[in-house]
């Protein structure tokens, strides 16, 4: 799939712009606060629906206007045609092909791969970072898991607030283990799916890994649940995690009501990255950092392409000078030719004439694109 054009209504600091994209590789260069990101955050906004970076989506709207509207035309099996228009006024609206859709619906239409300097959290964040950079991926290719997330994290919501609440009235607690069955059930669906993920990811991250580090360093993307007794054994597997993740839910009960929050369940996972046995979040190099990042990235493409068929769109945001000249030859070589990529950049010096002759080059230039 490949992004054809898109057209830019009152998003942050463009005004009007119309944009036509090359399938293969495409590079932005402009000086810093010129709209070099703003423009990856339209995209990732037209294939996730909402922003990677914005606290409230009524910043997405340009200064003194009263809505942004996206529009993207990208090229599958046919052309599909896709909208997001937020309004200070009124409800955000999805359309594909000019028909509304729900944000489940809409999702999965347009997938990407987003790497910026940020990226690095993914080693150095907290566990939330990390448990983020995992279900956009997951929820881009499995809209049922999207839709058991959306649900196990309203279960938690309100799970908390008979927590907190019934420290003044003992009554609530009558309530829990409705809600304990439905976390059980629904938490038990994402860690299993998160598994299956992250099982395929590791495989995939260890060979770039290896192939970036010239066979001198192996990777390891572990995943580590809530539970240590989670396993892959299918349905059996499946309801023995439910049957324990109840147990943990009655012998932690009062410690959350005295807390007035939910202990256990995925929210609550992590994943860890390995360099030769070693934690790379405590002990790894920025270099060995920047290398385990990277392989898990392009590890998420080809589980992409493996779960639908087709390579998503990789979007760079400036991230050609956080790296060295062998991480970015090696990076562009996995991308040429058989993925659209979108790459911000300062400047032109890292890179090579050949990638210069193979790409569309733009200039951005105070919201202006040319």
């Amino acid at each position: 799939m490949w992004v054809k054009s898109i057209n830019l209504r009152n998003f942050r600091n463009y005004g009007s712009q119309a944009i036509t994209f090359d399938p293969g590789l495409n590079i932005f260069i402009g000086n810093n606060a010129q709209g070099k990101t703003n423009l990856l955050e339209a995209i990732y906004v037209l294939s996730l629906s909402k922003s990677y970076r914005a606290g409230r989506e009524t910043e997405l709207i340009k200064h003194g206007e009263q809505a942004t509207r996206l529009k993207a035309t990208i090229q599958r099996i046919a052309e599909l045609d896709l909208e997001v228009t937020v309004s200070r006024s009124a409800a955000k609206k999805l359309l594909v092909n000019n028909k509304a859709v729900t944000a489940g619906s809409f999702v999965g239409r347009l997938n990407t791969v987003l790497f910026t300097p940020d990226s690095l959290q993914l080693i150095k964040g907290s566990p939330g970072e990390r448990r983020r950079f995992l279900d956009v991926q997951i929820c881009q290719v499995d809209p049922v898991y999207r839709r058991n997330l959306l649900k196990y994290q309203r279960v938690v919501r309100q799970r908390n607030t008979i927590l907190k609440d019934s420290r003044q009235n003992r009554r609530l607690l009558k309530e829990l283990p409705v809600w304990n069955r439905q976390l059980a059930n629904l938490g038990t669906k994402i860690a299993l799916r998160r598994l299956k993920a992250l099982t395929v990811l590791n495989t995939l991250a260890a060979k770039m890994h290896k192939e970036i580090s010239a066979q001198k360093e192996e990777l390891k993307v572990v995943y580590q649940p809530f539970l240590a007794d989670l396993s892959e054994k299918g349905e059996f597997a499946a309801q023995t995690l439910e049957d324990l993740f109840l147990e943990e839910l009655l012998a932690q009960q009062g410690e959350e009501i005295r807390r007035g929050y939910t202990m256990v369940g995925p929210h609550r996972d992590d994943i860890a990255f390995l360099i030769n046995n070693v934690d790379t979040r405590t002990f790894g190099s920025q270099g060995q950092q920047r290398t385990a990042v990277l392989s898990y990235i392009l590890a998420e493409m080809e589980i992409m392409k493996q779960e639908t068929g087709k390579y998503p769109v990789v979007l760079l945001d400036d991230v050609m000078s956080e790296l060295d000249a062998v991480r970015r030859s090696f990076l562009l070589a996995v991308l040429d030719k058989k993925v659209q990529t979108i790459v911000t950049t300062t400047g032109s010096d890292g890179l090579d004439g050949k990638i210069k002759k193979s790409a569309r080059i733009f200039k951005i230039e105070a919201g202006e694109i040319f």
